[in-house]
C-alpha cells in the first residue's frame, strides 16, 4: 500500500493544526497501530506520529 494518503496534504496539516489537534491524531494513531497487524503499516504509522511528535516540539523552541 506505501502511502496511505496524500503527504502534501498531511504537511499542510502538521503547519495549520493546533497543538490540541496534532496531539488527538497522535493518539488516535497511536491506538490505531495497536489494532493492525501488517509490520510495514505498522512502520508507516509510527513514522507519522514521529513527524507529528517533531512538529509540536518544533513549535515549542520556535522564536
Amino acid at each position: 500500500m506505501g502511502i496511505l494518503f496524500d503527504m502534501a496534504a498531511f504537511y499542510r496539516r502538521l503547519e495549520q493544526a493546533s497543538d490540541r489537534e496534532l496531539l488527538a491524531r497522535r493518539d488516535d494513531a497511536l491506538n490505531m497501530e495497536a489494532r493492525l497487524s501488517d509490520e510495514e503499516l505498522k512502520r508507516d504509522l509510527r513514522r507519522l506520529v514521529r513527524m507529528i511528535e517533531e512538529e509540536l516540539v518544533a513549535r515549542k523552541f520556535r522564536v
